[in-house]
């Protein structure tokens, strides 16, 4: 029974020493955990509250793209009944469009912007957690004039070639 007592009397005593030890060194390593903890999970809700507000921003920009199209639908050239906050003002066609192509060209910006400063939301969450950007992560999609200066370009250099 002595030898019993005197193994479990030494078992505590090295199970005390370690879990002290163990608490000085998670004292000073929790705190960094802690936060990058924080910083990972700010980031994480600010990513998914800004998807949401493209995805809010997404469906205003269809259902103005939705009045543009009623609009040049509309065969008659006279003044358009329009719904404004809570009135409703009777507007002519081309001052209809211009202001619902207006808002459009706002909504595009937005979106983009936020789409953009989403981009390097997910940059700064993925190098927290310690994952790889994936190649091409930062890509933007050409615009109409690129496209078509391309388009123009390989055009013009396949012509050459198939002339010789």
């Amino acid at each position: 029974k002595q030898w019993y007592q005197r193994r479990v009397a030494i078992t505590a005593g090295i199970t005390n020493n370690l879990s002290v030890a163990m608490s000085r060194v998670s004292e000073r390593a929790l705190p960094v955990y802690l936060q990058t903890l924080r910083q990972s999970e700010n980031l994480g809700e600010e990513v998914l509250a800004d998807q949401q507000q493209v995805v809010e921003l997404d469906k205003r920009r269809q259902t103005n793209r939705q009045a543009i199209r009623a609009v040049k639908n509309e065969e008659e050239q006279r003044n358009m009944w329009v719904m404004m906050g809570n009135e409703f003002v009777k507007v002519e066609k081309k001052v209809l469009e211009s202001w619902l192509e207006g808002d459009q060209k706002v909504l595009d910006k937005e979106i983009n912007s936020i789409r953009d400063e989403l981009k390097h939301k997910v940059q700064a969450l993925k190098q927290l957690e310690g994952e790889e950007i994936p190649k091409g992560f930062f890509l933007n999609a050409m615009s109409k004039n690129s496209l078509s200066n391309i388009s123009g370009e390989t055009g013009r250099v396949t012509e050459r070639y198939v002339d010789q």
